[in-house]
């Protein structure tokens, strides 16, 4: 074989190598820039299995799914007043396959603790608001207090032989029931529970006088199985328009339940894009916004700012009420 056919077949070869390679370069980008979701997605509730976030958070993960196309998870991370699960998310891979349902517990946690093991307006990303709604404030079926006057009036000659139940030291049920307390100038004690569902058993087994539930509870209250004296919200929730909100009888009186989705902090940015136009969409389906009506929820449409900017006035907000009625960790 002469030296100009080796050169010829050497050059051929070459070639084709380099081809192989470009081909291997731009096979690189395609890989990467597969749609989200391609495998599966977990939401972290940070209560136990039961309560008003984690029956949301189901609901929403069925028609993430359905978008999706993949299975959505929700995986229970309870304790720690919520702290536990936003550690574990904020420390997760930050590439939106792990997801916290972040609650109002989560903007009241920097004004409680000293020290957290994340920050939770820089460790955690914004991603998505998914609805508002009331606590409701519950006592047993059997209970003397048949509306929100006849508890006020017994709050104010029992005192502390009273006692309320929680979802937790410092929880926003908690703080209810310290507003409460500082509105009558009584002394009812607190009586913390892991979550919800555990504190409403206490209060079906009149072990407890009352109860700031979520709306977790709303299926017993509409069954007659507890009675609802008022809701936290400003307003009366729709679900319950004959059951008076707080504010009409104590003025300023207003708390809510907030939930939305947030990311490890460094999620790239069209990853919390996709999520938040995947939650915008589904937050328009007729059946959702049913289901949300039945549980006392109102959506909340947002974009990933607007949520950012949100939280960090919850966070300030809760600062000064915590101070305000010395609320602190027991």
């Amino acid at each position: 074989m002469t030296s100009e056919r080796l050169d010829s077949l050497q050059a051929v070869r070459m070639a084709a190598i380099g081809a192989a390679a470009c081909a291997a370069l731009a096979a690189g980008p395609a890989v990467a820039a597969d749609p989200f979701p391609s495998r599966p997605v977990i939401l972290v509730v940070p209560y136990a299995p039961g309560g008003g976030a984690d029956i949301l958070a189901r609901t929403v993960a069925k028609y993430l799914g359905r978008e999706w196309n993949q299975p959505v998870v929700v995986e229970s991370r309870a304790g720690g007043g919520t702290t536990i699960g936003a550690s574990y998310v904020a420390r997760a891979r930050a590439d939106g396959y792990t997801l916290l349902v972040s609650v109002t517990q989560h903007a009241i946690a920097p004004s409680l603790f000293k020290q957290l093991p994340y920050d939770y307006l820089k460790d955690l990303a914004p991603v998505a608001l998914l609805s508002d709604s009331p606590f409701i404030l519950t006592v047993p079926e059997r209970s003397p207090y048949a509306n929100l006057s006849d508890l006020l009036t017994a709050l104010q000659h029992k005192g502390s032989s009273m006692n309320f139940g929680s979802s937790g030291p410092a929880s926003v049920p908690h703080l209810a029931g310290e507003m409460l307390n500082q509105a009558t100038g009584a002394k009812a004690t607190h009586i913390p529970f892991p979550g919800t569902a555990p504190a409403f058993t206490a209060l079906l087994g009149e072990q407890i006088d009352y109860l700031f539930g979520d709306t977790s509870v709303l299926p017993s209250v509409l069954a007659g199985k507890v009675k609802a004296l008022a809701v936290t919200t400003r307003d009366r929730s729709p679900a319950l328009p004959n059951v008076p909100a707080m504010s009409e009888t104590i003025p300023g009186f207003a708390l809510s339940s907030w939930v939305g989705l947030e990311a490890p902090a460094g999620t790239p940015p069209a990853i919390v894009t996709a999520i938040n136009a995947t939650v915008q969409k589904i937050l328009k389906d007729p059946d959702l916004l049913k289901s949300f009506a039945e549980t006392a929820k109102v959506p909340l449409p947002s974009t990933p700012a607007e949520y950012g900017d949100f939280r960090k006035a919850e966070v300030e907000k809760f600062r000064a009420l915590t101070q305000k009625i010395g609320v602190k960790l027991e």
